[in-house]
């Protein structure tokens, strides 16, 4: 790999266009989950596997590089080799985007897993009711702790 300003301008130049991309597709996700409407999320699924190869890439090729320098392959081994070299501190303010779009989209992917598992339990619960698979309801006793009222308890009758 030829280790030139311009590879690593372009390097990070694509990482910003990538993630920025994630950020807008994790955005739209979590409007299409709000809605409940699966209609595109299949598309949207399939965008973000391709970005997050990119994006793998470019981070084994940092990899290589700070190895190569002998410095750690963390995100302060980045900014070390960013900073050690005058003719790459002018790409300090890209990455320092990058890396703050990559935490808003980790928590934009967070709130979507959220909102993923929620509806999956809401699915669950309303599959069981129709099944008549409805778990006993928790009653307390008198020192406090938790049992199940399974006497009589069912949702329908023949």
């Amino acid at each position: 790999m030829s280790l030139t300003i311009q590879f690593l301008s372009d390097m990070l130049a694509t990482d910003s266009k990538a993630i920025l991309e994630l950020k807008t597709l994790l955005n739209q996700e979590r409007e299409l989950l709000e809605k409940r409407e699966l209609q595109g999320l299949q598309a949207i699924v399939d965008r973000k596997d391709v970005l997050l190869q990119q994006l793998r890439f470019s981070a084994k090729q940092r990899e290589q590089i700070l190895t190569a320098a002998g410095l750690t392959t963390d995100l302060a081994g980045w900014d070390a080799f960013l900073l050690r070299d005058g003719s790459t501190r002018f790409l300090i303010p890209e990455w320092q985007k990058i890396t703050q779009v990559f935490i808003e989209c980790q928590k934009a992917n967070e709130i979507n897993g959220k909102m993923i598992s929620r509806s999956k339990q809401t699915l669950n619960h309303l599959l069981n009711l129709l099944r008549g698979q409805v778990a006993p309801p928790t009653l307390y006793n008198q020192k406090g702790t938790s049992t199940h009222y399974n006497n009589s308890y069912s949702v329908t009758k023949a």
